[in-house]
């Protein structure tokens, strides 16, 4: 009699007990978590909770592009000069945050004077590089303007570059500019300064 017990406990167990509901796994990148912090969002932000493959929210597609684009130009571009991470740009942010107006007056304010002929369009550019990467013009320039031979000078065709790769990744109405991923430094910031937060 003690010999049907437990099979009987068990089909007892298998009526009463819920169906379990089907739930994708967890994509790879759940588990450190960068994307939340990069973005400072929760994965609902992407995903649909408990099926990590549905795309149907538009952030899903975009979080695709964007870890396309940021292989790709670390690959391409930045090889071998320094890489990028979702956190470069973003910050802990959903939206990188954009060059700072006061900050561009201002280095446009100190524009040298032996150069005030030069184009309006020139002078906006150098002072978005001086603000973007936090130098002066001696950054990339030597007493002679025009000599390239300064290895950040040498730099600057190659990040201008990006700026043909990143339509092919971002949403139709995103800008890009330098300050997105440099913030006033000359090599733009890979991960989070500080330990994760729990």
């Amino acid at each position: 009699m003690t010999r049907w017990l437990p099979r009987a406990s068990l089909a007892i167990a298998s009526i009463v007990a819920p169906a379990a509901q089907t739930q994708t796994p967890q994509p790879a990148h759940a588990t450190d978590q960068q994307y939340n912090r990069a973005l400072g969002v929760t994965c609902e932000h992407c995903h649909v909770a408990g099926q990590w493959k549905d795309a149907s929210k538009p952030a899903f597609t975009t979080a695709q592009n964007m870890h396309r684009m940021v292989a790709a130009l670390n690959a391409g571009a930045l090889d071998e000069v320094g890489e990028i991470s979702c956190w470069s740009c973003h910050g802990g942010q959903q939206r990188p945050s954009r060059l700072p107006r006061e900050s561009l007056d201002a280095a446009l304010a100190q524009w040298p004077s032996a150069l005030s002929s030069a184009p309006e369009s020139r002078k906006l550019t150098m002072a978005v590089y001086n603000v973007s990467l936090g130098v002066g013009c001696d950054h990339c320039h030597s007493n002679d303007w025009k000599n390239v031979d300064k290895a950040p000078m040498k730099l600057v065709a190659r990040m201008n570059g990006m700026f043909t790769e990143f339509p092919k990744y971002m949403p139709a109405t995103a800008r890009t500019q330098c300050w997105m991923c440099h913030k006033g430094t000359t090599r733009p910031q890979l991960r989070p300064a500080g330990p994760p937060s729990p």
